[in-house]
Formats: C-alpha cells, sequence, structure tokens
C-alpha cells in the first residue's frame, strides 16, 4: 500500500535514472560519450542507445524533461563542493516518512553492482541502511564478508547493527561478522577492555581494510535512533548540543566543522576509529532529510566519503552552505 504514496519519479528504477544521468552529463556539461562511458564504467554503446531512448521517449526535449533533472545538477554540484568521486541524489518525498525508502532506492543499484566476490563490506546501522537491504537486488558471492562497525543492542532489532550485517550476507550467500559489545560502554575503562578482546579486535582489524563501508549519520533531534532507542539519554542530548554537537557517525558525536566533541559518549563508544575509515577504499555515506543536514555536512569536512546518497531538499541546504577549510581536519588519503 506504501507504493500508491510514491510519486513514478521517486522510484524511477536503476536503468530510467541511469539513461536520464547520460543524457544530463550529454547534453548539460557537454561530456564526451566516451567520458559518460568512463564515469559511469559503461560501453559507447550503452551511452549512444541511452541518449537514443531518451529522445524517443521525450525526456530530452529542448531541456530534460524529468524530475531527475533538478536532482542532477545537485549531485554535479556537490560532487565539485566537496571533492566527492560521485553523488546519487533522490527526490524528497512529500511524506517525511518514506525518506529511508528513497534513499534505499537510491543506493541499492550501487550496492548489487559494485559488489563482487571475495571483497569484504563494513556497514553501520539504522533504518536507512535497513531500508537499502530491502531495496538491493541479491546476487550469489559466496566469499563475500560483512563486517560490522560499531557495538549495538542486547536484543534483536531490525535496525541493530548485527541485524544489517547478518541481512546484507544473506542477502548475497556470504558470511558476516559483528562486534559482541554494547555501542555505549558504561565507563571508559569498560569500552578500553571491550576493544582490547581478540574478537573485537579481529572485526575492527578487518573493517580497517574493508573494499567498500556503509554508513549513515543520525541528528540529535526526537527522530534519532539512538535517542529514540535510550542509548542516548535526554540529559545526553542536552549536554552534547552544549557541547557543540550536530549529530554523530558511528556513535561519534562531531561538531558543525566535523571535529569530535569532548563528551563522556564519544569516550565510551564502541566503533571504528573516525580516522580508521580513511583506509577503507571506498566509503559510501548514504542519509538524507533537512533535518541531518548539519551533521551530514560535518562527515563531509572530514574528507573520508567517496560516495554520497542524499535527497533533493537536504542536497539544496547544503548546496547553501559555504564550504571552508578546516586546519585541524586532514584531506581523504586518495
Amino acid at each position: 500500500m506504501q507504493n500508491k504514496h510514491l510519486d513514478d519519479d521517486v522510484i524511477a528504477s536503476s536503468e530510467d535514472q541511469l539513461n536520464i544521468r547520460i543524457a544530463w552529463y550529454y547534453y548539460i556539461t557537454d561530456m564526451t560519450q566516451q567520458q559518460i562511458a568512463d564515469r559511469f564504467g559503461i560501453t559507447r554503446v550503452r551511452v549512444n542507445k541511452a541518449l537514443a531512448n531518451s529522445r524517443e521517449t521525450g525526456v530530452v526535449q529542448i531541456r530534460i524533461n524529468s524530475k531527475l533533472a533538478s536532482c542532477i545538477r545537485l549531485e554535479y554540484e556537490l560532487e565539485r563542493m566537496y571533492g566527492l568521486e560521485r553523488v546519487t541524489v533522490v527526490p524528497t518525498p512529500e511524506d517525511q516518512r518514506f525518506i529511508f525508502r528513497v534513499l534505499g532506492v537510491g543506493v541499492a543499484p550501487y550496492i548489487h553492482d559494485q559488489l563482487v566476490d571475495g571483497c569484504t563490506l563494513a556497514v553501520g546501522w539504522g533504518r536507512t541502511l535497513r531500508q537499502a537491504v530491502r531495496e538491493t537486488r541479491g546476487k550469489s558471492l559466496p566469499n563475500l564478508k560483512v563486517l560490522s562497525l560499531l557495538g549495538g543492542l542486547h536484543y534483536g532489532s531490525a535496525n541493530n547493527t548485527a541485524e544489517i550485517a547478518s541481512s546484507f550476507a544473506s542477502l548475497f550467500g556470504g558470511s558476516y561478522y559483528y562486534l559482541a559489545a554494547p555501542v555505549y560502554a558504561s565507563s571508559d575503562e569498560y569500552r578500553d577492555m571491550m576493544l582490547a578482546e581478540g574478537s573485537v579486535q579481529d572485526v575492527l582489524g578487518q573493517a580497517r581494510n574493508a573494499d567498500m563501508a556503509l554508513v549513515t549519520v543520525g541528528d540529535l533531534s526526537k527522530r534519532s535512533l539512538m535517542i529514540e532507542l535510550g542509548l542516548v539519554s535526554p540529559e545526553d542530548a542536552r549536554t552534547l548540543k552544549a557541547a557543540g554537537a550536530v549529530g554523530d557517525l558511528l556513535g561519534h558525536y562531531l561538531n558543525k566543522d566535523g571535529e569530535e566533541v569532548d563528551h563522556p559518549l564519544n569516550r565510551r563508544v564502541i566503533s571504528l576509529d573516525l580516522e580508521d575509515i580513511r583506509h577503507i577504499r571506498k566509503v559510501v555515506l548514504v542519509s538524507g532529510g533537512p533535518y541531518k543536514a548539519d551533521i551530514i555536512r560535518a562527515v563531509l569536512l572530514r574528507k573520508f566519503v567517496h560516495e554520497l546518497v542524499i535527497d533533493e531538499a537536504t542536497a539544496e541546504q547544503l548546496i547553501g552552505q559555504p564550504v571552508t577549510e578546516n586546519p585541524h581536519l586532514e584531506k581523504r588519503v586518495s
């Protein structure tokens, strides 16, 4: 029944989205067919067919006649602003309850196409990644390894990091490994003990060298999964905001400039250290909702994200915010 609430453009097929993107880069940015083929990892013949299809169906007339055209313009601008390799912008649904689904639809084709047998996928947690699992088409990758990037809940939940890793592994017939630890330890000392455990060291060690990471971010509003699940108390949320935090990545709370704030939760979080993310070959951030614009921007300023999947309204907010270099943050390792 939910499908009736979604515009066809919001859940356009991956083939239609690719055709429109090809048309936009060809007619608007004057890219050659070979440049477009190289960008998307396809043949010139495929590019030529896509352009012909766009003309025949009326998508290309005097301009690109699709709601996705504005999304593709934003993709181009965000790539240049933040030095990203690739951005996918999906239309923002009128009903914010569907934001997780459209983001899942946006990232699903990429997950399916990029994963190959024998590679290692590291994942975060949350509603966006849960939906990404549901939207992704599986294939046989028996030697795929899926790793959790942070601790989890002590009970079963579809949003839990262990369940996200397990679901991705099941989708491709691979194996998964998770951190047998909570998101936040009860004390700094207990966190250090947990991080010293052999099994935790093994998972985090493999995660540092993963081929791809799928992560999302959380804000500090009542919509936050951390707050909703009680992992972050109302008092914690208040003191985090007072410390300058705008949201979290893998349980690490950052300020608007992408720096970790001085707060007890950051000293008790059990997850991959953010600087270690730089060693992962491909980091894909999937997140949206205008209320997350500040934390998305903060993470992008860290320069370890390679690819971004975001909704149109949030992308517009990021475009409207100037990018200033923070001398305290390292540039991405290429």
